[in-house]
């Protein structure tokens, strides 16, 4: 499942926006459509503007009710109602804010999610640097040396753009809890996605960001050089 609402505050309808010649929607539906794992695929919008880009790329499309789509509405909110009306066993979900995940990201994701039978698996990218969090160190201590950066425990900070729940776990949770995107009650697994994958347009500086790499991924590979040789 795809989540792709039509508006957007910070960078506005960013969904539809273009990046490298295409809609931001796009770069996920490409990546998705490239997977052989998926029982079927879905856009989800309360927008039938999305529809026929679902239809081009073959898939289908599931229409939320506006209320879904609203600022007050969460992750947990409309993926509830889309497990409920769709069904199936697990829920893969893919956000087009992150365009630089491909087709093989998505199946090492899933594969992952199938072998060690976890009822949520969480995108997380691993972040080598002391971090604090309410003014206490969590990764180094503040009264010793620094290690070298590589030997630091890394922080393992939310990627989102990939997501996996069981369904029958995550609506579980929904009644227990209210909640389910973290895994609530269950097996949870953390699925490393590094370089580029890490990459979430959230900001009109990242949007930035992407049109710059998308800009150097098709120029040719420039000679490496260096200072004094």
């Amino acid at each position: 499942m795809i989540p792709a609402r039509a508006g957007s505050k910070r960078v506005k309808n960013k969904n539809l926006r273009y990046l490298d010649d295409k809609p931001l929607v796009e770069h996920i539906i490409e990546a998705a459509a490239g997977v052989s794992l998926f029982d079927s695929v879905y856009l989800n919008s309360e927008d039938e503007i999305f529809q026929p880009i679902a239809k081009k790329h073959g898939l289908q499309f599931y229409k939320r009710s506006k209320e879904l789509s609203s600022d007050s509405a969460t992750n947990d909110d409309f993926a509830l109602d889309f497990i409920i009306n769709v069904g199936g066993d697990i829920l893969i979900q893919m956000l087009p804010t992150s365009p630089f995940i491909n087709s093989e990201m998505i199946t090492s994701f899933i594969k992952e999610m199938l072998d060690t039978r976890v009822d949520s698996l969480i995108s997380v990218s691993d972040v080598k640097i002391e971090c604090m969090f309410e003014g206490k160190s969590i990764n180094f201590d503040q009264k010793a040396q620094t290690p070298p950066s590589q030997l630091l425990t890394p922080i393992k900070a939310y990627a989102c753009g990939l997501m996996g729940w069981n369904t029958e776990t995550f609506i579980q949770n929904m009644q227990k809890y209210g909640s389910a995107y973290h895994g609530g009650d269950g097996k949870i697994g953390f699925f490393t996605i590094k370089g580029l994958g890490t990459i979430d347009i959230d900001e009109e500086q990242d949007f930035v960001i992407a049109e710059a790499i998308c800009k150097t991924q098709k120029e040719p590979r420039h000679h490496v050089r260096y200072y004094g040789s």
